[in-house]
C-alpha cells in the first residue's frame, strides 16, 4: 500500500464533506452544574439562554440630571436652562419621586431612572445654585440611558453551545443569575506514533530520535478551542500495537487523534485503522493544502467515533492543528465549522513566491510599519510559529504576491 496521496480535498469542501457524510453536529456528553469561574476558557456545552431582561429597569449611563428632553430645546451656553432640582436617586434604591416640566433629578452612572424623564444631561454641562440647576446643553431623547430590556431581551441567546465562555460572554451569563453553566465533555485521545519519537521528558536521544512535540501542541490547540484531551502515549510503528492502542482508545473516546509517524510505513497503519473505522472508506486521504497534505479523516457516524490522523512534521502538524482540527472539532458539535482566527488585509512587506493549485499557509511577523513579513519555514521548523503573529494565507488560485499587494492574514 502506497504511503504517497493523489486525491485530495481542498480544507473547506473536506469540513464540508466530513459534517455531511457524519451527519453533525453530534450530542455530545456535558457536565452540568459547573461554577462560571471554573468553566472559563472550556466550550460550552448547551446555549445560554436569558431567564430575565437587561437591564431590569431604565438606567442612567452618566453622572448626572434625569431630566425631560422637550424642557430642553435650544439650549445652549449662549441660552441656558434653569430647572428645579427636584432629589437624588442613590445607587441600589428605586426612584420615589417623578420628573415633571422643567424639573431634575440627580442620578449616578448606573441609577434607575425616575418616572417622567426621558435623557440624561452630563455633569459637567450643568451648575447648581441651591435647588435651581443651570443646564448648558439640549440632549435628545433616550440620550444616555439605557431602557429596559435593551441589552437583551428575556429568552435570548446570550452565548452559543460549543463556544468558548470568556471575558466576552461571561458578564452576561453573570448579569442574568447564572453563576453555573453546562460544558462540553467531548472525550478526545492523543496518539503519538513513530519509532523515531521519545517522549519529551528524554534527557538524552540518539541520533535519527526526536522528543515528542506534536502530541502538546495538537492538545494546545484544542485547549485554545475550549476543548479538553488526554494524552495516552507514544507507539511504536508496529501494527498490532497501534491497532491495539487505536481501538482501545476508541472505547473510550469519542475523537482519536494520531500524530502520524514520517515513515510511509507509518502513514500506511494509520490508514488501514481509520479505513476499518470508516467501515472500509476514508472520507480524507489527503488535504490540498502546504503543509499538512497528509491529512487523514474517517468515522462511525452510527458510534458516533471519529478518527483523525495529523502529519508528522512538526510544523506541519501544527498549521493542521489550528486551521483543520480545530474547526472540524467545532463542526463536530455546533453543526459548523469555527476557528480561532482574526482575518484581515496587510500589506506584503516582501515577495511572496508561492505554488499555484493548492492553498498555502506561511507564518508571518507583522513589521514595524504594520507589514506583512512571512517566515520562511521547513515543514519540521519549531521556531517557524513560536517567533509569529499569525499565519499568511494563499488561496489555491494564487501563485506570486507582489511586495506591496494586499495580503490575507490569519491572527493568532
Amino acid at each position: 500500500m502506497s504511503g504517497f496521496v493523489t486525491n485530495t480535498l481542498s480544507r473547506e469542501e473536506a469540513l464540508r464533506t466530513i459534517a455531511q457524510q457524519m451527519r453533525f453536529p453530534w450530542p455530545v456528553a456535558v457536565r452540568e452544574g459547573i461554577p462560571i469561574g471554573e468553566a472559563l476558557g472550556l466550550a460550552l456545552g448547551a446555549d445560554v439562554i436569558a431567564p430575565e431582561e437587561s437591564p431590569p429597569f431604565d438606567r442612567s449611563l452618566r453622572d448626572g440630571y434625569a431630566v425631560r428632553s422637550m424642557d430642553l430645546i435650544g439650549t445652549s451656553d449662549a441660552s441656558p436652562a434653569f430647572l428645579a432640582l427636584r432629589g437624588e436617586v442613590p445607587m441600589g434604591t428605586v426612584p420615589l419621586m417623578d420628573v415633571g416640566s422643567e424639573e431634575a433629578v440627580l442620578v449616578h452612572t448606573g441609577s434607575a431612572i425616575p418616572p417622567g424623564a426621558d435623557s440624561i444631561v452630563m455633569l459637567e454641562d450643568t451648575s447648581l445654585a441651591g435647588n435651581l440647576l443651570e443646564v448648558r446643553k439640549s440632549v435628545q431623547k433616550g440620550e444616555n440611558l439605557l431602557l429596559k430590556g435593551e441589552e437583551y431581551g428575556r429568552g435570548q441567546r446570550l452565548a452559543r453551545k460549543g463556544e468558548i465562555l470568556d471575558f466576552r460572554n461571561i458578564p452576561a451569563l453573570a448579569s442574568c443569575g447564572q453563576a453555573t453553566t453546562v460544558v462540553c465533555d467531548l472525550g478526545i485521545a492523543v496518539i503519538s506514533t513513530g519509532d523515531e519519537i521519545v517522549p519529551a521528558d528524554t534527557n538524552h536521544i540518539e541520533p535519527g530520535m526526536i522528543r515528542d512535540a506534536n502530541s502538546f501542541t495538537i492538545m494546545a490547540n484544542l485547549a485554545k478551542a475550549g476543548f479538553r484531551s488526554e494524552f495516552l502515549g507514544i507507539v511504536p510503528d508496529d501494527p498490532e500495537k497501534l491497532k491495539k492502542a487505536f481501538n482501545r482508545a476508541l472505547g473510550e473516546f469519542d475523537v482519536v487523534i494520531l500524530s502520524g509517524g514520517s515513515s510511509v510505513s507509518a502513514r500506511d497503519h494509520s490508514v488501514l485503522l481509520l479505513r476499518e473505522l470508516g467501515g472500509g472508506k476514508l472520507i480524507v486521504r489527503g488535504l490540498n493544502i502546504s503543509p499538512g497534505k497528509p491529512t487523514i479523516v474517517s468515522g462511525d457516524p452510527a458510534r458516533k467515533k471519529l478518527g483523525v490522523c495529523l502529519p508528522g512534521h512538526p510544523h506541519s502538524c501544527a498549521v493542521i492543528a489550528s486551521t483543520f482540527l480545530v474547526p472540524l472539532i467545532s463542526s463536530l458539535i455546533m453543526g459548523e465549522p469555527q476557528d480561532l482566527f482574526r482575518k484581515i488585509l496587510l500589506t506584503a512587506g516582501e515577495d511572496i513566491i508561492g505554488r499555484s493549485g493548492v492553498e498555502e499557509f506561511i507564518p508571518l511577523k507583522i513589521g514595524t510599519e504594520g507589514e506583512a513579513r512571512p517566515l520562511w519555514a521547513k515543514s519540521g521548523f519549531l521556531l517557524g510559529m513560536g517567533n509569529s503573529d499569525g499565519l499568511i494565507r494563499l488561496p489555491e488560485n494564487m501563485e506570486t504576491l507582489r511586495k506591496g499587494a494586499p495580503v490575507e492574514v490569519w491572527l493568532w
